[in-house]
């Protein structure tokens, strides 16, 4: 099933979030008005088809819907006034629909004075009001954005192949071959520390989706990351050792900062990590 089909039928059962972000490279704009029909559509049909005929519908497709409000970015970026403006929206009763839908195209363009008002919005979901935002990528959206809003991937996210290749690190590290773990230590240790700060950042991402993965009902998930379907999301942890885990990444993070031998923060870092999985 496809993720438009499986996130329609959730909907319809009123399994809704206050935010999703949308990432990839098919119809994102075309899945997001989707969504907002499905939430508005006054003749929704069994597993979450909308009529396409109601005032609802045919406001939303027409771009013309009072409950309905787009951001784009302007010019090369989008402005924290332009956030502003949202908000305003956001204080104005729902006039016609059944929920307020906020659509930010191209959420990887937001500077970051942009992205914390947007964030004090999120922190603080309204009742009815849901945020879709679309990029081809998470890359340029701040992680405390992320992990406010629920993934779903339409297409190939650009950077997916970090994704794959940072859950295979974790498989690694977290099965009992300490031959993998070392081989994974001296081929790291030759890195930059800026991209083991994006790899461990990677990591993080990872580590946090698992907590909500073993946290969260699965009826009340849609899509959290790749780790769906692959040998990660099975692993036999707990809740508390995933956030022990988090917590060395977190401190190993901090340590690239300093002047520290790669090779030893490396061994303490996965070392321990292993360790805690056991």
């Amino acid at each position: 099933m496809n993720p438009m089909s499986l996130l329609k039928q959730k909907a319809a059962k009123g399994h809704v979030v206050h935010a999703y972000l949308f990432l990839g490279s098919s119809d994102l704009r075309e899945n997001a008005k989707q969504l907002a029909m499905v939430l508005n559509c006054m003749d929704l049909k069994t597993g979450g088809d909308v009529c396409g005929i109601c005032s609802n519908c045919y406001k939303i497709i027409t771009g013309s819907h009072p409950d309905l409000y787009t951001l784009k970015p302007d010019g090369s970026s989008m402005k924290i006034n332009q956030v502003r403006e949202m908000q305003k929206h956001l204080a104005y009763k729902i006039y016609e629909g059944k929920y307020k839908v906020i659509i930010l195209d191209e959420a990887d363009k937001l500077t970051l004075q942009g992205a914390n008002s947007l964030l004090k919005v999120l922190e603080e979901p309204l009742p009815q009001t849901v945020f879709i935002l679309l990029a081809a990528s998470q890359k340029g959206i701040p992680d405390t954005i992320v992990s406010r809003c629920q993934r779903i991937y339409f297409g190939e996210e650009i950077g997916q192949h970090d994704c794959l290749e940072n859950i295979k690190i974790l498989e690694d590290v977290f099965n009992g071959d300490f031959e993998k773990t070392l081989a994974l230590i001296e081929r790291l240790e030759k890195e930059e520390k800026e991209y083991l700060k994006q790899k461990v950042n990677g990591l993080m991402v990872l580590i946090r989706d698992l907590v909500v993965l073993k946290s969260v009902k699965e009826d009340k998930l849609v899509s959290t990351s790749q780790l769906f379907n692959s040998p990660l999301e099975k692993i036999t942890i707990s809740h508390e050792q995933l956030v022990k885990i988090l917590e060395k990444l977190y401190e190993g993070l901090k340590d690239l900062d300093s002047n520290v031998n790669k090779r030893l923060l490396l061994e303490s870092m996965f070392l321990t990590i292993k360790r805690i999985s056991q």
